[in-house]
């Protein structure tokens, strides 16, 4: 059986788990695509057990990073339009 591969030192991890748990959504999917990519191949299970997070998660912060038209802009977190609506904007009885 193979042993799982140590990316982080544990004084490390502690220290990263802090920073990662003050980030918003995006600035966290951006951090965990970078880690990624700066730790290679194998690292992404490693990270998504570190940062109890979806593999899927760091994937999509990989496809942002890689993206053409990316543009680091922390200032919104949602797109336009997105999360929930308010409740005067929906159809309903009164």
């Amino acid at each position: 059986m193979r042993r799982k591969k140590e990316h982080y030192e544990s004084d490390f991890v502690e220290k990263q788990l802090s920073y990662y748990a003050g980030l918003p959504e995006k600035q966290r999917r951006h951090f965990l695509a970078m880690e990624y990519l700066r730790l290679g191949v194998g690292s992404q299970r490693y990270l998504a057990s570190i940062f109890n997070c979806s593999r899927k998660t760091i994937l999509k912060g990989v496809r942002e990073l890689s993206a053409d038209n990316y543009e680091a802009d922390y200032r919104r977190q949602r797109e336009v339009g997105g999360g929930r609506k308010k409740r005067s904007d929906h159809q309903g009885t009164d």
